[in-house]
C-alpha cells in the first residue's frame, strides 16, 4: 500500500483543470435514485386515455417539451464546442490571430555557467530546455523556426530558420549547460541576422535565461527591429542563495624556492544568511590546508593559506569550499611558478666590463658570488636596443642603467610592462634622462607622472665637493632594515640633477643634504617604477665602494619584484597559452582537457621556449601539455567570476531596461499552461466539457421530472 502510495505520489497532471469534472460521476447515482421503483397508481382505463389527450393538449406540455428540446441541443452543441478546443485571445498575448504570411520564431537559450544553478534538485537550465521545447511545439506545419544557444560565442542550429522541427527538438534535448558566460548582445545580432532573411512574415524572438542582472543589465536591445515581437521566460525568478570562490593571489608574485608564499582565497557570500564554512587548499603534492571562514550576508572574506614550496617548477594548486546548489564555482584552480632566483635584466648601454660601469657593479651586487647556485638573484645585462616583450616578461625587475635614449617603441613597451604588473628601476644620470622620462610620460598617456622634474645638472666630479644622503622614509620597505645604520649618509654623489618636487604624485624615500630629491616611487597601472637621482658608477659617486651596497640593491629587487599578483587563469570559453622553456622541434606534443580528454593545441617554437595555445577552453581546471608523453606545463581555467551572482531582473525591470514597446514586449513563467497561454491563448474546452457534464445531469432530472 505504501508503495502504491508513492508511485501516485510521483504523478503530474498537465491539466489539473479537468478535476472539476469528477463531480459529473455522482451523474449516474443521482439518476439511479430518481428512478427507482415507486408505488404506482392504477388509474382506470377509460379515464388513462381522457387524462392522456387532455395532457397533450394543455400549454404546460408543450413547455415542458421545448424545455427538454433546448437543453439536449445545447448539450450536443457544448460537447462540439469542447472536441473543437477554443482558444480565448488574451490581451496582450503573444498569439494575434492567423499569421497571414507565416511566422519565424527564433529560441535564444542561455547555458551559461550561472544556468546550472539546481536548489531542490531541479535546475534553471532543465526548466529552460522545457520552456525552449514547449515554444518549438507551438509552431505549426510551414512556420519556420530555429535555436540560438547563448554561451561565449553564440551557436545555432541552424544558418537561418528552417521548417525541421525534429531538429530543434533533438538540440534542445541534446544541450548542456556551459561553464562559459554568455554573450547575450553577439547572440541577439546572430538572432536579428537570420530574422533580417527570414522575408515579410510574423516574427518572434524568445529570450529563455535566469536573466543574471550582472549579464544582462548591459545588454543593448535597440539592435532588435520594431516588427520583432519579444518573449521573456525566466527560469529563475527569485535569484538564488549562493556562496563561490571568486579570486585568488598570491605573494610574492613569483617566489622562490622555500621562500613563505602566502595564499589569499577570496570567498563571496551571495546570500541573505550568514555562513560558516570550510575553505580548504589542496597543493601540488596533495597535501591540504583547512582555514574556517564567517560570511556575513552579501559580502566577501579571504582565507590566508602560507606554505613554503620546496622546490622549483610550475605548481598546480585548487581552492574548495562546500558543495552547494552552484557547483561550478565551488572550486578554483590556478598555477604559479617557483623559481630558484630572482630574475633582474639590466638595459645599460655602458661598457659591462668596464672599470666604471654602473651596470657591471649593479651585476656583481645582485649575485656577488661567483658561483649561481650560492646566488639568490641572477642579473642579465643587455642594451637597450635589444628590448622586447619575451625579456621583459621573463625578468621578474627591469634596471636601467647608464642607456641612451629611448626610442618611442621600447618606451611604450616598458610602460605597458609596467602597467601588467611590472617593474622598473632607473639609475639617471647624464643627458639622456630627461628625454626618456619625458618620452615615458608621454607614450603612458597620463598613467606616469614623475614625482619630480629636472631642473638642472650637478657635477661636483672637479671641485671635490659632493652630496650625501639626508633625509630618508625609513617606513619604506627598503629602507626599513638601514634605519639603525648611518651608513646611509657616508655615500659620496658628485652627479645628480637639481629637482623640482611635483605634489601628490608618487612617494620620495631619499633626499640629498641640498634638498634635492635622491630616490623616489611611483605606481603605473598595476606596475611601479624607482627613480635614482644617481648612478652606481664610479665616476659619478662612491656608492659602489660601500659594503651596505650589495644589501641595498639586494632589498631593492627584493621590493620592486611584483609582491602580489592574481594567480595565472584563464575564462572558460575563451583562447588560454602559457610558455614552456627546454623543448625542440623534435618533441611529441600531446595537449590534454581537465577531463584527460585529448584536444587541440597550437605550439610556436623559438630557440629558448616554446609558446601554447589551446584555442577554445570550455572546462575548469588544468589544460595540460605532455612532451614526450611527460607533463610540461599546464594552465588553470575557471568561470567568470561574475557567473556567481544569482541576482536577477524581474519582467519589469527587463521591460525598462529593453525599452521596447509594450506591444512588442511580453513575459511568462516557465509552466505548460502560462507558456500555451501567452503563445496561444486561454484554451477553454474544459469549460464546455464541464458544462455537457452538467447539462446531462439537468436533463435526466427533466426526464424523470416531466414524466409524472
Amino acid at each position: 500500500m505504501v508503495f502504491d502510495f508513492l508511485i501516485l505520489g510521483q504523478i503530474i497532471f498537465g491539466n489539473p483543470a479537468l478535476w472539476a469534472g469528477a463531480f459529473a460521476l455522482g451523474v449516474p447515482v443521482l439518476i439511479h435514485i430518481l428512478t427507482r421503483r415507486t408505488p404506482r397508481k392504477l388509474v382506470f382505463p377509460t379515464l388513462k386515455f381522457l387524462q392522456a389527450a387532455k395532457a397533450s393538449q394543455s400549454s404546460l406540455f408543450r413547455i415542458r417539451h421545448w424545455l427538454l428540446l433546448a437543453v439536449r441541443t445545447l448539450l450536443i452543441m457544448l460537447i462540439l464546442m469542447a472536441f473543437l478546443k477554443p482558444v480565448q485571445k488574451l490581451t496582450g498575448a503573444l498569439a494575434k490571430g492567423k499569421e497571414k504570411n507565416g511566422k519565424v520564431a527564433i529560441v535564444l537559450m542561455d547555458v551559461s555557467a550561472s544556468m546550472g544553478y539546481a536548489p531542490g534538485g531541479a535546475s534553471s537550465f532543465s526548466k529552460a530546455k522545457f520552456a525552449s521545447g514547449k515554444i518549438i511545439d507551438h509552431l505549426k506545419a510551414g512556420e519556420r523556426g530555429n535555436l540560438v544557444l547563448m554561451a561565449s560565442t553564440p551557436r545555432s542550429s541552424f544558418d537561418e530558420p528552417g521548417e525541421n522541427l525534429f531538429v530543434l527538438r533533438k538540440d534542445i534535448k541534446q544541450a548542456k549547460v556551459t561553464h562559459e558566460r554568455a554573450d547575450i548582445n553577439a547572440a541577439i545580432a546572430e538572432a536579428v541576422r537570420q530574422l533580417a532573411l527570414a522575408g515579410d512574415v510574423a516574427k518572434e524572438m524568445h529570450f529563455i535565461s535566469d536573466f543574471q542582472r550582472s549579464n544582462w543589465s548591459s545588454v543593448d536591445f535597440s539592435v532588435i527591429p520594431e516588427d520583432v515581437r519579444v518573449l521573456f521566460v525566466p527560469v529563475n525568478e527569485t535569484g538564488g542563495a549562493n556562496i563561490a570562490v571568486t579570486e585568488v593571489a598570491i605573494q610574492p608574485a613569483a617566489p622562490t624556492v622555500s621562500e613563505e608564499v602566502q595564499i589569499v582565497a577570496k570567498v563571496a557570500n551571495y546570500a541573505s544568511t550568514h555562513r560558516t564554512l570550510d575553505v580548504e587548499i589542496v597543493l601540488q603534492d596533495g597535501s591540504v590546508m583547512k582555514e574556517t571562514l564567517s560570511l556575513s550576508p552579501d559580502t566577501t572574506g579571504s582565507a590566508d593559506f602560507r606554505f613554503r614550496p620546496p622546490s622549483a617548477g610550475d605548481y598546480q594548486c585548487r581552492i574548495n569550499i562546500p558543495a552547494d546548489s552552484l557547483a561550478i564555482d565551488d572550486s578554483r584552480y590556478f598555477t604559479f611558478r617557483v623559481t630558484e632566483k630572482i630574475d633582474v635584466l639590466i638595459v645599460s648601454d655602458e661598457d659591462p666590463k668596464g672599470d666604471l660601469s654602473s651596470c657591471r657593479f649593479l651585476s656583481r651586487a645582485i649575485n656577488p658570488f661567483l658561483k649561481a647556485a650560492r646566488s639568490t638573484s641572477m642579473a642579465t645585462v643587455i642594451r637597450s636596443g635589444e628590448l622586447d616583450r619575451v625579456k621583459t616578461a621573463r625578468s621578474q625587475v627591469v634596471i636601467l642603467t647608464g642607456i641612451s635614449e629611448l626610442s618611442k617603441a621600447h618606451a611604450r613597451l616598458l610602460t605597458e610592462y609596467m602597467a601588467d604588473g611590472g617593474s622598473v628601476v632607473y639609475f639617471h644620470v647624464g643627458g639622456a634622462a630627461a628625454h626618456n622620462l619625458s618620452l615615458l610620460a608621454e607614450v603612458s598617456k597620463g598613467d606616469f607622472i614623475s614625482p619630480f622634474k629636472l631642473t638642472g645638472q650637478v657635477n661636483h666630479s672637479k671641485d671635490e665637493k659632493f652630496a650625501s644622503f639626508a633625509n630618508a622614509n625609513f617606513d619604506h620597505p627598503i629602507l626599513k632594515k638601514f634605519k639603525e645604520s648611518a651608513e646611509l649618509g657616508d655615500f659620496q654623489f658628485y652627479r645628480y640633477f637639481t629637482t623640482e618636487r611635483v605634489k601628490q604624485k608618487g612617494q620620495v624615500l631619499l633626499q640629498y643634504d641640498d634638498g634635492n630629491i635622491a630616490m623616489a616611487s611611483k605606481g603605473i597601472g598595476a606596475g611601479r617604477i624607482l627613480l635614482c637621482n644617481f648612478s652606481c658608477s664610479l665616476d659619478s659617486g662612491d656608492i659602489a665602494r660601500h659594503t651596505l651596497f650589495v644589501p641595498l640593491i639586494h632589498e631593492v629587487v627584493r621590493y620592486m619584484r611584483p609582491d602580489s599578483a592574481l594567480c595565472n587563469s584563464f575564462e572558460a570559453g575563451e583562447q588560454c597559452s602559457m610558455t614552456l622553456k627546454g623543448v625542440s622541434k623534435k618533441s611529441q606534443f600531446e595537449f590534454k582537457k581537465p577531463s584527460g580528454k585529448k584536444t587541440n593545441g597550437n605550439i610556436e617554437i623559438s630557440e629558448d621556449e616554446a609558446a601554447v595555445f589551446f584555442p577554445m577552453s570550455d572546462e575548469c581546471g588544468f589544460y595540460s601539455v605532455h612532451v614526450d608523453k611527460k607533463l610540461a606545463g599546464s594552465v588553470a581555467v575557471n568561470v567568470n567570476s561574475l557567473e556567481s551572482n544569482l541576482d536577477t531582473l524581474s519582467a519589469d525591470q527587463l521591460t525598462r531596461l529593453s525599452r521596447i514597446p509594450r506591444a512588442q514586449f511580453y513575459a511568462s513563467i516557465a509552466s505548460a499552461s502560462a507558456l500555451d497561454n501567452i503563445l496561444e491563448g486561454k484554451h477553454l474546452w474544459h469549460y464546455f466539457l464541464i458544462a455537457a457534464m452538467g447539462l446531462l445531469a439537468l436533463e435526466q432530472i427533466l426526464v424523470v421530472t416531466l414524466r409524472k
